[in-house]
C-alpha cells in the first residue's frame, strides 16, 4: 500500500471555500485550527485571494443584503461581520449605502412582531416588548421610536 501524503493547505483551503464563502480571517483560522503552520496558512489565503476565490469586499457587500432580508439592523449585521473578520470602515459603508432599506427590515420586523402579540392588551406592555425585541435585533432607538408612533 502506498503511504498517502497528507492534504496541502491550499487542498484544505479548496474544500472549505467550496462549502460556503468564508473571509480571509476566517479562512486562515480554519486552516490554523486544521494544523497548518502560520507560513502555509499564509501562502494558501494569499494564493485564494490572487486567485479571487476570496473576495471580502463582495462577501461584505453579500452578508449585508442577506442579513437585511433577514430583518436584521445594522448594529447587528455589524457586530455579524466583524466577527467574520470583515473591515469596519466597508461594512459602515454598505450600511449607509441604502439607509432606507434599515427603515423597510425594521417594518417588516416590526410587523412579524405585532402578529404574535396579538393577546397582549396592555398598550405600554406591548410597545416594551417590541422596543426590546427591534433592539435586540439591532434596530437604532430612533428607527424603533419612529415606527412605533407610526403604529399608534
Amino acid at each position: 500500500m502506498a503511504p498517502t501524503t497528507p492534504p496541502s493547505a491550499m487542498t484544505k483551503a479548496m474544500k472549505l471555500l467550496a462549502i460556503r464563502p468564508l473571509s480571509e480571517q476566517e479562512l486562515w483560522a480554519k486552516l490554523r485550527r486544521a494544523g497548518f503552520p502560520d507560513h502555509e496558512c499564509d501562502a494558501a489565503v494569499a494564493e485564494c485571494a490572487r486567485r479571487h476565490y476570496l473576495d471580502d469586499e463582495q462577501l461584505a457587500a453579500d452578508c449585508v443584503t442577506s442579513l437585511r432580508q433577514r430583518n436584521l439592523g445594522a448594529r447587528m449585521i455589524k457586530q455579524k461581520l466583524i466577527r467574520r473578520g470583515l473591515d469596519k470602515e466597508r461594512i459602515g459603508e454598505f450600511l449607509a449605502e441604502d439607509p432606507e432599506a434599515e427603515v423597510e427590515a425594521a417594518r417588516r420586523a416590526m410587523e412579524g412582531k405585532l402578529r404574535t402579540l396579538t393577546k397582549e392588551t396592555d398598550p405600554g406592555k406591548k410597545r416594551e416588548k417590541l422596543f426590546r425585541f427591534m433592539a435586540g435585533r439591532g434596530f437604532s432607538a430612533g428607527i424603533i421610536f419612529k415606527l412605533l408612533d407610526e403604529n399608534r
